[in-house]
Parts: C-alpha cells; structure tokens; sequence
C-alpha cells in the first residue's frame, strides 16, 4: 500500500526518551518523513494533544500507571481524529482484542520494527484518506450552499419532489401558486397542482421519466393557482438529489431578463463565499490554461502556495466562524500584496494560491517573501479576543519544461509548504526537484541549459577516436565526440547529454560546433602535411536541415577545405524515418565532396534496401552484433555476410566496440576494412594515434 511522500507527525507515549528516540531514528532510516513528540504520562500527551497537530499516536500499554483506555478517551476529549497504534512487549491474541476494545487501531510487539514501520505507512494513509475526504466534504458542502443561494435568487420557479410530493421550493415557484411560505406546500402532492384533466398525463410522464423513455423533459400543463386560477406554463423535469435523497427537479422558466441572474452565477461558480477571493475549480482550470502556454513558450507563470500555520489551534481558541474572519482578513492581505494580473484564490480551508504570469523569477519570489511578515503583524479582532497567525509560504515556477499535470505543480507547491511547516514554519521556500519527483522534459530542460551555457562559455571540447584500416589503407581517419563542462567543472560526455540534446533542439547547435571544429582540426593540421578525414555525426534536426549542406560548403570554401575529408554519419533508423530529408542531405554533400556514412547499420531485415536511396560510402556496423563477438558464431557470421554484401556495393565497413585482442583478432577474419575501440585508443583531445601500428 502507498503512502503519501509527506511528514508523518507522530506522538510516542512510553517510559522513556531511549525507546522514542530509537523508533524515530529506525523510521527516518527507511527515508520517511518523521516529526516525533514524547509524552511520559497523561499530563504531557494532553498538552501535546492541545498545542500539536498530530498524525498518529504510539501507546505503550505497559506503562505501570496510563492506561490505553485513557489515552483514547484524552483523545477524544481534545477532539482529535488521529490512529492510535498500541505497543506491547508480549503481543498474543488476549493483548490484541483487549487493546483494539480500548481503542487501538493495531498492536505490534515492541521490538518488531518492521511491522511497526509497515503499520504506522497503513495508518498514515488511512488517516491522510480520512482528512482528504473530510475536505471534499467541505467542499460539497460549499457547493451544496451556493447551490442553494443560485436556487433562492434564480428567477426561474424551481421545486424538488419526491415520490411525487414537495421536498422544496423556492420564493418564486411558491409566489407562481400564491403560497407565502414552504410549510404550506410541503408535502403537497405535485398531481394536486395539475388541472384534473391532464393529472394522468402527467402520472404517465413521470413513470415515463423514471425509465428514460420519454422523448423530451418537457411537458406543457394547466396548473393551479392556490385561488383556483388556471396557469399555462412549460414545466422541465430533469433527475436530481436533495439532501442525498434521489428525487425529480422541476423548473418552470421565466420570461424575464436573466442577464443580472447570469452574471451572479457566474461569479458564485467562480469565487469562494468566505473571502470573495477565486475558488479552487476556477483557479484550476485557469492554472491548466497557464500551464499549456508556458510549455508552448507563450508566457512563464509561478504560484505562490500559502498556508496558515497552526490553524487547528488557532480553530480550537476562536471556533469556525472566529477562523472566518482570520481568513477573511488574510485573504485581503493576499489580494492587496498581488499585482492587479495576479489570481489569488482560496485553496483549502486554510491555505491560498496566487497565480502570477511573469518571466521572471524574482517577482513571484518578490511577492512571496512580504506575505510572512504582513500576515505576522496583522492582528485579527474576533470577539473580545485578539488573535495574529503566522503563514508558510512556498513558491513553483512553471516553464516550457514542467510537467503538463496541475495537480502535479500544486503536488509540489504543497509538498514544500509542509516541509516548511515542518520546521516551524513562517518562512518562504521556492520548490526545488528532488530526486525521483523530476519529469523528463524538466530534465532536458536543465541539460538543454548546460549545453547552451557550455557552448556561450566555451566549455564544450571535441574528442577524437581513431578508426583503423584492417587493410592497407592511406590517412588518418578519427570519430568525433564531445563533452561538455558544467560551470562547477563538472565534466559530462556526449552519451550522457546526446538524447536530452536531441528532444529539445539543441543537438543541431552541437553539431554544427562539431562541423565547424573539425574544419579548424583539419586546417591546422594541413601545415604538417597530414591528410585526416573526420566522421562527424549528424542528429534528426541536423538531418532535416534544409541549410545544412550551403553552410558546410560555405565554411569549407572559407577555409579552402576539401570536402572529401569531412564524412557525415546519420544513423540507420533516422535515415529510415526521414528518408526523403536523408537522402536529400546526401545527395548535396556529396556534390560539394564530402563523404556519407550510415551508423549502426545492420538490424533491419534488408539493410542494403537503404543504401538503394542513400549512396553511402561507409556502414558503420550495429553495436549489438560486437557482443560477446569471440565467442559468439552468429554475430561473427552477421558481420562476415554484412561485409561482403557492403564490398559488393562498393561501400567501406567499419566495426566499433573494439575491446580487446580477441575481438580484434576475430575482426581480422571477417571481410571488415576498418576497426574502432578503445582497445586501439579512448577517445582523446589529441590526434595522437599511430596509425602506422596496424
């Protein structure tokens, strides 16, 4: 069973400090959140109980002179709805029922820490299920309340019946048949109030109804006037629930103007009744909105999540409709601290959120950290008492890389503000990943990051493994790779980096870096008399570039650079995926000179199908046919048959994964031209490699 990823607050009630602080450390030590208080006797716990909001409450039964029995009824005497888990040091089936008679949720043996753990995970979540339903049920109930204020002003005559009789009716359905007050109509038969000469119709119709076979919800009737006048109006039935009963809605439509009705309604199904601030519906519905226009990169957003610290003692001291004016008052507080663009909502019955649409961090950080202070010096007159709160404020920005989820975002907004009450609370904290709670494309977003400041600050730099000829062959042939360093000088190579560059864009900027460093390799180099030729692969983006070949050509036509020392390497499933893009880029690097390789070739079921569109000059065979090649004929016999048919189409076959003399050694009988690995050489910053070794 999960549990929420939440501080768990617990109080120990046993003999000593030792056996709780060994529980909390044993807890802590399984990565729960734990925030532990002790009581030695029934004095402490009912101070705890008073001043403390808790979660659950170890017991243990064998203390000589505090009974389980009177734990559980200083519990109920504070009004506490929290698990109480009895602890014993003989645990059999007598000790069991006796303590869950006495109130105990469970009863676990004292030096069984496991089962302990396991208990307290249950009933942590059954306790956060039973909190959680207590707050949709407030909320029901403050649907019910503006449901029953839309029914009161509605213009419309509105009634409720049950089994045929009146349950309710509002002012102005009671007004169309002349009754002053409900008592009147109440229980008054709906039949009674039709003209006798259609009250079968009617019964028919409402059967009818009850079996969704009828073909409209409306039927025209002759009604009665409690004068006995006859009134002509269209009545809409439609199914419906009163006070959880089950019953039949009528409405009868006035002809008035409703725009004024309208507009009240809207603004009671968009704002909370206690503050006037936005409701919780409204402000979901408008953080969806600005979540899907920071992700398509319309606009940055943040929230601000706001919390009032001890406010189940703050509603023990004022009561409910004491709280009201709490809340009132801080909710103006919130309101006149916002920018005029900013949406503050109520949240929950004691907490707020507001959200902002900036690009800029500091202002929602702005107008978090002034709230702590302002609502700490603001004083609330409730009564003849004088009651201030303190509030824990938490901060979530929202960009193209968050997740798309917005209970995801107010997850995170919620999470953090606990972890600061947690800690005593009034203070202001901006939300940081932690580890497993980061999404994918938030990930990329950071390292999309890291390369764009690595490539500003030129920290990115260039590796280069040797490619050897099997055969006699002429030249130098290197690889290109990159890495990259973090401004702390944290070094990450490409294989760490290249799929998050490839999903956010930035692979195209890396391998025209790439292009264009090789070029200044080779420029340098020609002063030695050393003829290098470059494999250089190409990602998705750079495959669909239109603009792609013109630059290369550019570039070597400034540097008076050969293009057949430049080969380009894409890889086989991207070729196949956008093939049309592939073949296009070979065909117009091949017309400025430069070479063209596919990469990891070999899987499909005709591999030479592709080289049909792409007149590649070298294959780079598959990774997964190097596995475990000394050993393994099936893999030696793919390479062997690849390489024959590649020297059939006149292409050059080249084998990564070099690891060893006894790969290399194998290599040899197989038909390949050329061989790569870090056996030869890792990849280096220097073209060093003798190549005159083979």
């Amino acid at each position: 069973m999960e549990t929420e990823e939440k501080l768990i607050r617990l109080l120990i009630v046993d003999e000593g400090y030792h056996k709780a602080e060994q529980i909390t450390s044993s807890l802590r030590a399984t990565g729960m959140h734990v925030r532990a208080e002790f009581a030695e006797d029934s004095e402490d716990m009912y101070e705890i109980l008073e001043n403390k909001t808790l979660d659950l409450v170890l017991f243990s039964i064998d203390l000589p002179e505090f009974a389980l029995s009177q734990a559980q009824q200083l519990i109920s005497d504070c009004g506490r709805h929290v698990a109480l888990i009895a602890m014993a040091k003989k645990v059999d089936t007598e000790v069991i029922v006796s303590a869950i008679n006495d109130g105990a949720q469970d009863v676990v043996a004292a030096d069984s820490l496991e089962h302990l753990i396991q208990v307290i995970k249950r009933e942590s979540f059954n306790i956060n299920i039973w909190r959680r339903a207590m707050r949709l049920e407030m909320d029901f109930q403050e649907s019910e309340k503006r449901c029953q204020n839309l029914l009161a002003n509605s213009k419309d005559a509105v009634a409720y019946v049950h089994e045929g009789m009146h349950i309710f009716a509002n002012q102005v359905y009671m007004d169309l048949f002349g009754h002053p007050d409900f008592d009147e109509l109440e229980g008054t038969p709906i039949i009674d109030m039709v003209d006798p000469s259609q009250q079968n119709e009617l019964k028919t119709f409402l059967r009818d109804l009850s079996k969704n076979e009828t073909e409209s919800n409306e039927l025209d009737l002759q009604l009665i006037h409690s004068s006995g006048e006859k009134i002509s109006a269209t009545l809409e039935f439609s199914r419906a629930s009163y006070d959880g009963e089950p019953c039949t809605q009528i409405l009868i439509r006035s002809s008035a103007d409703t725009s004024e009705l309208e507009e009240q309604i809207n603004y009671l199904h968009q704002h909370d009744l206690v503050t006037g601030l936005f409701n919780r519906q409204h402000f979901m519905d408008e953080l969806k909105t600005a979540i899907a226009q920071a992700i398509n990169g319309i606009h940055k957003s943040f929230i601000v999540y706001v919390a009032i610290d001890n406010f189940q003692t703050i509603r023990d001291r004022v009561g409910i409709s004491g709280c009201d004016t709490l809340i009132t008052d801080i909710a103006k507080i919130l309101q006149d601290s916002a920018d005029e663009k900013d949406m503050v909502a109520r949240f929950g019955a004691c907490s707020y959120i507001c959200l902002g649409n900036s690009n800029s961090k500091k202002r929602g950080e702005a107008y978090a950290s002034k709230l702590p202070q302002l609502i700490e010096q603001h004083i609330s007159e409730i009564g003849n008492q004088s009651i201030s709160a303190t509030c824990s404020v938490s901060v979530v920005f929202i960009d193209e890389n968050s997740p798309d989820n917005a209970n995801e975002i107010v997850s995170r907004a919620e999470k953090t503000c606990e972890e600061v009450q947690a800690e005593g609370g009034n203070q202001i904290r901006t939300y940081m990943p932690k580890a497993g709670e980061i999404t994918q494309g938030e990930e990329d977003g950071i390292t999309a990051d890291l390369i764009k400041d690595a490539l500003n600050h030129n920290r990115i730099r260039g590796l280069y493994q040797p490619i050897v000829g099997v055969k006699a062959q002429e030249g130098e042939r290197y690889i290109s790779s990159l890495e990259l360093a973090s401004e702390d000088g944290h070094v990450m190579h490409e294989s760490e980096f290249h799929s998050a560059a490839e999903r956010t864009g930035t692979a195209k900027m890396l391998d025209r870096w790439r292009i264009l460093h090789a070029i200044k390799k080779i420029k340098d180099t020609q002063r030695a008399s050393r003829k290098i030729q470059f494999f250089l692969p190409l990602s998705a983006d750079s495959i669909k570039d239109p603009g792609l070949a013109v630059w290369v050509s550019e570039n070597l036509a400034k540097s008076k650079i050969n293009g057949e020392q430049l080969v380009f390497l894409i890889d086989e499933a991207q070729a196949v995926n956008q093939l049309k893009a592939a073949k296009a880029l070979s065909k117009a690097l091949q017309q400025i000179h430069c070479h063209f390789a596919i990469d990891e070739f070999g899987t499909g079921i005709n591999p030479f199908q592709l080289v049909k569109h792409i007149d590649a000059d070298f294959v780079r065979i598959n990774h997964v046919y190097m596995e475990n090649l000394a050993q393994n004929n099936e893999n030696q016999d793919s390479i062997r048959e690849l390489a024959y048919q590649a020297m059939d189409h006149e292409i050059k076959t080249i084998t990564p994964g070099v690891t060893d003399a006894a790969v290399l050694s194998v290599l040899w009988t197989l038909n390949v031209d050329f061989v790569q690995g870090d056996f030869l050489q890792p990849p280096q910053k220097e073209l060093n490699y003798d190549f005159s070794s083979m």
